[in-house]
């Protein structure tokens, strides 16, 4: 499962840093790779947030 979640963090990363850096970007060094993983870790993290916290937020009073 963590193989999984991590080339869905990676590849939505370098989406967005490619994005960033005008297609530049590609993710296959190491260091490049980490970067990915942790800026599609950080968005997909975020999501899950939003996913959990709408349906607290909308319950309403």
């Amino acid at each position: 499962m963590d193989f999984i979640l991590d080339v869905v963090a990676h590849r939505i990363g370098v989406y967005v840093l490619g994005l960033l850096s005008g297609g530049r970007f590609k993710g296959e060094s190491g260091f490049a790779w980490g970067w990915a993983v942790a800026v599609g870790g950080l968005i997909l993290l975020s999501l899950f947030a939003a996913f959990i916290a709408w349906p607290i937020y909308n319950r309403g009073p």
